[in-house]
């Protein structure tokens, strides 16, 4: 992938959406976390406040929060006069924020949102399930199948860009320094969009709830056959620098070149952020990934 390419992010996904029901356009709604508000946005729905915005533009990226969003505090303290003031109609939060149930529900209804369920090791299945729910009671079932058709275009386009991909297993991880990396693999949202691509994934270690585990650079010796795909914010020279340390810089996939870089994607969050993975990686696999 070029620099220009990077940088640039390959564009954001721009959605047709269908139209809301007469419920949800009238709704005043406050999302409690990321996810919520990633999700409400890829429905159409705009909600009055969510946390930590400018991380939420660096992390989440798209879709973008429309500036009438304000800000509410902090993921793990959210200011509750604040919100209280804004009168929601509807709190929408995921799970973290569990113990404080009872102070929002004294301000608003509160709905719960997880498209990230332990019983389901597809996050693609949980994620849809979890969305649609969030449709269904924001009268929003037109919104949800017009981006249940824009999610399958995506998908559908990334296999075209990756047709001429060599078949070698991907490692798929952030370089957090220069000895290690937050590796993804069983469970995670990106290796469901990987299966649907029809790609392999080379790490077959520990992972987390999440579908990801923290681990030495050095684990990458294990797969020499494989391609490196390294996910967020850090650029060429200091991926290719910390690839040159005396370990790596004797794999194969290293000396030819078999590695890729792709802007901030959250690992989390169900479809929405499963587009912008499969988007950015098919098209850094497709000029990068040739046999």
């Amino acid at each position: 992938m070029s620099r220009r390419a990077f940088l640039g992010g390959a564009g954001a996904f721009c959605l047709p959406l269908g139209p809301l029901g007469a419920e949800a356009a009238g709704l005043r709604i406050v999302a409690l976390d990321w996810v919520s508000a990633q999700n409400l946005l890829a429905l159409g729905l705009t909600p009055l406040g969510l946390p930590e915005l400018r991380r939420y533009a660096q992390s989440v990226v798209e879709p973008a929060a429309p500036q009438e969003v304000m800000e509410i505090g902090l993921r793990t303290e959210p200011n509750l006069e604040l919100i209280e003031a804004m009168r929601p109609d509807l709190i929408v939060s995921g799970n973290d924020l569990a113990p404080m149930a009872h102070q929002f529900e004294k301000i608003a209804p509160l709905m719960r949102f997880d498209p990230d369920r332990f019983d389901e090791a597809d996050r693609l299945a949980s994620g849809k399930a979890a969305m649609k729910e969030l449709a269904d009671r924001l009268d929003a079932g037109l919104a949800f199948e017009a981006f249940l058709a824009t999610f399958d275009e995506e998908i559908a386009a990334a296999r075209i860009r990756l047709k001429r991909y060599d078949g070698r297993p991907l490692f798929i991880a952030t370089i957090l320094d220069d000895r290690r990396m937050l590796v993804f693999g069983r469970n995670s949202l990106f290796q469901s969009v990987m299966t649907r691509l029809g790609i392999d994934n080379a790490w077959d270690g520990f992972t987390s709830r999440y579908g990801h585990a923290t681990a030495s650079m050095d684990r990458l010796t294990t797969r020499p056959d494989a391609r490196l795909l390294s996910v967020g914010a850090r650029g060429f020279a200091t991926v290719e620098s910390v690839l040159a340390a005396p370990v790596l810089s004797s794999l194969p996939f290293v000396r030819q070149s078999r590695f890729s870089l792709i802007p901030q994607v959250l690992f989390y969050g169900g479809l929405p952020s499963a587009i912008r993975f499969a988007r950015l990686a098919s098209v850094a696999l497709g000029q990068d990934g040739r046999a």
